[in-house]
């Protein structure tokens, strides 16, 4: 069924980035992209992938990239996956109106008007009525689980009846970031393609053709502050104003007292429209902290901004990271009030 993107979130959208179903190119996985077209090639396809790596790195472009090759798509080349937009399969999985493509994910509940917590046994159960029934054109039938790691129990026991049992002309793509935590059965029975993080130079290079506008300075903070994803560095480019502004601010006034720009910087991530841009600013505030905590213990700096302008020892950054990791965790379990949790991490900071 074709969706309204208006209508309610994607639990399958990361934070600020462009949905892997709409993106048709991919950075640094070739190898990846290799394995699997030469098991359709052989005729020997797997009926079980497991696409593994940190969020952020392309397992889900990769995923969508292998469906519509499984689902007709046509690329100008033989050896590749880069099967073009305007291509009318590629039109029908971006509407979610391909017949022979099941997606499961966290469901959207409009009792609540919020996203699930996990993806329930009750919405795994519909992949046997999937399977159950012929391809509507004669082809494969594909599911894409995104992501395993968001699947209760009993949900991933019943994945793991499909997968032991796979029906003809089906195949599973499970997304997965942490695959060490899912069932070793389920992890046993699927072919692993682990996406490995993408090199600095190659994605600056790479973000420096896709966004031409952004300057040197934020292509390289970009690449330093995406952990190796490219959906993660384009996301932080796309977001430079509302997330890399206010944090280079705050920064660079961490030697003196200025609770007004402590105010002002979570008074941008309060709103509920913000919760992208919070997310973003959360992750880099604690990559810094921990490269902080390095550079004092070791006297190498590993991060997209200067050292900052005080002096702490290792072992008080490393507290204040801890301290902003369970912040952000409790924040999100109690919905606890956003501008109060961002005003305790900022002085803690300041004051520590």
């Amino acid at each position: 069924m074709a969706r309204d993107p208006e209508v309610y979130p994607e639990a399958d959208r990361a934070p600020g980035c462009q949905h892997p179903r709409e993106t048709y190119d991919l950075i640094g996985h070739n190898e990846a992209e290799q394995k699997f077209i030469k098991a359709v090639d052989s005729g020997r396809l797997h009926h079980a992938w497991l696409i593994s790596g940190v969020p952020g790195i392309g397992k889900a472009t990769l995923a969508y990239r292998m469906i519509r090759k499984l689902l007709g798509g046509q690329s100008l080349l033989s050896n590749s996956l880069d099967i073009p937009r305007d291509d009318p399969v590629s039109q029908r999985i971006e509407s979610l109106g391909h017949g022979d493509l099941f997606l499961l994910r966290r469901p959207y509940d409009f009792k609540t008007k919020k996203l699930r917590s996990e993806i329930p046994v009750a919405e795994t159960r519909k992949l046997s009525d999937f399977y159950g029934r012929k391809a509507a054109e004669g082809g494969w039938r594909v599911c894409l689980v995104d992501s395993m790691d968001e699947m209760n129990r009993n949900a991933e026991n019943a994945i793991l009846k499909t997968l032991e049992e796979p029906p003809e002309r089906a195949i599973v793509i499970l997304v997965s970031h942490n695959p060490g935590k899912l069932l070793p059965t389920i992890r046993s029975r699927c072919l692993n393609l682990q996406l490995r993080s993408v090199p600095e130079g190659e994605m600056e290079s790479w973000l420096s053709r896709r966004h031409p506008e952004a300057s040197d300075k934020v292509v390289k903070a970009a690449v330093k502050l995406s952990r190796g994803g490219p959906g993660k560095a384009t996301a932080l480019i796309a977001n430079a104003e509302g997330v890399l502004a206010p944090l280079t601010r705050f920064l660079s006034s961490l030697n003196k007292s200025d609770a007004l720009t402590d105010q002002k910087i979570a008074g941008l991530f309060s709103p509920n429209t913000a919760g992208a841009e919070r997310q973003m600013f959360w992750e880099a505030l604690q990559d810094i902290l921990q490269a902080q905590a390095c550079f004092s213990a070791t006297g190498k700096w590993q991060s997209a901004f200067n050292p900052l302008p005080v002096e702490k020892s290792p072992e008080v950054w490393e507290k204040l990271w801890q301290k902003s990791c369970h912040l952000q965790n409790r924040e999100q379990a109690l919905n606890m009030d956003k501008k109060s949790v961002m005003i305790d991490i900022l002085t803690s900071i300041r004051a520590a």
